[in-house]
């Protein structure tokens, strides 16, 4: 005979006879033999109901009457214990009428009690059967309460959608909806959904119903009874429950995250907009090496390269560097890393040195400052710098440096140059009248010229000084020419050679004065020596002044065959009012070149020449700018 799908329960099987007929010891026998099956027998169901409480059994087998009488309501009595065994009656089955009783009473499976083997087999059958259910039910019964545990406990809102509609919920869930569990249940989705991202849950819900999407991830707003807004961030899995269709997934409460979000952004946006408004260069580098992960436009419009470049090669900055400071800035900010790695670190870092912006040739002065940034644990975790250009500051610095000296020039020029001449010219005026001698006339007249001269160089120092410069694109040996012819009428004996001179940026009539005070101090003392040579009896030379460009177009230089300039006075040859020509002549001349290189951010300075005085202008003002080398 069939005994139709074997199912079997995994492990032994405790099994306990209830039987007070004279089969039992034979039924008991032969179960005994079956596979996996412990038995024991008992002839009361008040004495079965005692052997499970003491060691409960996984089965019961059962007559239905003992002595005569119904016994079966007092042992199905187990029914009511936790995991109670599966119960099967194994009695003669004369009437149908059993059957129905039986089963209304709760028995798991009735058996014809015939005394044949086949029949033992059918029973044991049963028994494997009716265990393997019941166990798979505790099992299922466990699980469902762990699920209820995990739903009511967990931190995250659980649903379950159906057809568009809430088949269950948590308790968390339906808290952030501000309704009671059974008020969600069975209603839309889309009710607690705000208008505007319906059609987000929509959509959704309709791929994955679809199947054309298995899982999604999405952010909408529900609304509560109380009308407060609350953002979730849902997830959702599609699967099947009996057959139908289903979504399953989580709901989380993000609102207080999105806010973080929003105001981080925010803070973000702010930052970056007081950064990129700074006038400074602000930076910020990976703490092990110099390695750039943001920088503010102030990058592109003081140094004039696109910041791109600097996040491609950090160090491609340096060819912008001065080159006397270049190696010098390399190394330092190698040793602030090394400081880094060996963990003795600075608190801040300070860098000066000089750059060129690209395009340009005007050197700019900087300072940087590198404060690294410390992580909870010590640990640098990046690195802020901040450069500063110092040029106006610097520039306004020396300007102040330099009216002071010049205020001090004119004080002793306007106490000391113009009080003897003018002392001469009264003098000579009061013995012109006492002697009625008008040659006296001529010395009140060379008298007033002098004051003249003293007054016009004054006044072009103080213009200079305070007039603004008019930079423009100027050929230096144009103006070199043009301040040639305006001193060159009365020169004697004299011939200037200008080579080939760059054109720069700068003040064309301010240029042009300084290469006239050159030649002017070139021809005055060439005529002091062609005199002292006339006194020797010696035959005197013409004097040559030559202009020409210094290597690499550095700048340029004036020179000349004269006398020269001693080395013991170079240093104060460009002080205003110094002078070596004994009254004749106010010491203004030489400090007019210095004041007007220095307002083109040029350096002037007296070298040792082929035979005469050279004076250099350069245009990179390294070094003291006005002093003797």
């Amino acid at each position: 005979m069939s005994l139709g799908s074997v199912v079997r329960a995994e492990g032994p099987v405790r099994v306990l006879l209830v039987d007070d007929t004279e089969s039992a010891a034979d039924t008991m026998s032969a179960l005994s033999g079956c596979d996996r099956l412990d038995v024991a027998a008992v002839d009361a169901p008040t004495a079965a109901v005692d052997a499970h409480a003491e060691s409960p059994f996984d089965c019961i087998v059962t007559e239905f009457e003992f002595d005569g009488t119904g016994g079966l309501d007092a042992l199905l009595r187990v029914r009511e214990l936790p995991n109670p065994p599966p119960v099967i009656l194994f009695t003669r089955l004369d009437s149908e009428e059993t059957v129905r009783e039986a089963v209304a009473a709760g028995v798991a499976d009735v058996v014809d009690k015939r005394p044949t083997d086949a029949q033992i087999a059918v029973l044991a059958h049963r028994i494997s059967k009716a265990v393997a259910a019941a166990r798979q039910s505790t099992e299922l019964d466990e699980l469902h309460a762990w699920l209820r545990v995990v739903a009511e406990q967990s931190l995250v809102g659980l649903y379950v959608i159906r057809d568009g509609r809430v088949a269950f919920v948590n308790e968390y869930l339906s808290n952030l909806l501000g309704y009671d569990t059974d008020e969600v249940v069975g209603r839309p989705i889309t009710e607690f959904v705000v208008e505007e991202d319906r059609t987000i849950v929509e959509e959704s819900l309709r791929n994955r119903s679809h199947g054309s999407v298995e899982s999604m991830s999405y952010t909408v707003r529900v609304r509560d009874y109380a009308d407060e807004l609350t953002a979730l961030e849902i997830t959702g899995q599609r699967t099947t429950v009996d057959g139908e269709p289903v979504v399953v997934g989580t709901a989380m409460d993000v609102t207080a995250r999105l806010e973080s979000e929003r105001l981080l952004r925010r803070s973000e946006r702010l930052t970056s907009q007081i950064i990129s408004s700074l006038p400074d260069m602000v930076f910020i580098s990976e703490p092990t090496e110099f390695d750039i992960v943001y920088i503010n436009d102030q990058f592109e419009s003081v140094w004039g390269r696109d910041v791109s470049l600097l996040y491609d090669d950090p160090n491609s900055f340096l060819d912008l560097i001065h080159v006397d400071d270049r190696d010098q800035l390399t190394r330092a900010i190698d040793e602030m890393f090394v400081d880094i790695r060996d963990g003795a670190v600075d608190d801040q870092y300070e860098f000066e040195f000089r750059f060129v912006p690209e395009g340009s040739e005007r050197i700019h002065w900087a300072t940087a400052r590198a404060v690294p940034l410390l992580g909870e644990n010590g640990d640098v975790t990046n690195i802020l710098g901040v450069i500063s250009d110092l040029t106006e500051r610097i520039s306004h610095e020396r300007e102040l440096a330099q009216q002071n000296a010049r205020l001090d020039a004119f004080a002793r020029v306007l106490s000391h140059d113009i009080r003897g001449p003018l002392a001469v010219a009264q003098g000579r005026l009061e013995l012109a009248r006492e002697l009625d001698d008008d040659s006296h006339l001529d010395h009140v007249e060379r008298a007033h010229r002098r004051i003249t001269d003293v007054v016009e160089d004054v006044l072009s120092l103080a213009r200079d000084e305070r007039s603004v410069l008019d930079a423009t694109e100027v050929s230096l040996a144009d103006a070199a020419a043009t301040g040639w012819e305006m001193c060159s009428s009365n020169a004697d004996h004299v011939r200037c050679e200008i080579g080939e001179l760059p054109v720069v940026e700068a003040d064309e009539s301010r240029t042009t004065r300084l290469f006239e005070n050159l030649f002017r101090n070139a021809l005055q003392h060439a005529r002091n020596g062609r005199a002292g040579a006339a006194d020797r009896g010696d035959e005197p030379t013409d004097l040559v002044i030559r202009v020409g460009a210094l290597p690499s177009r550095r700048g340029f230089f004036v020179e000349d065959n004269g006398p020269g300039i001693p080395a013991s006075i170079r240093d104060r040859v460009f002080d205003a009012g110094f002078s070596t020509k004994d009254g004749d002549g106010n010491g203004l001349g030489l400090g007019i070149v210095r004041q007007i290189a220095d307002s083109h951010g040029w350096a002037v300075r007296v070298v040792d020449g082929a035979a005469g005085a050279r004076f250099e202008v350069l245009f990179d003002p390294v070094g003291e700018a006005g002093a003797a080398e």
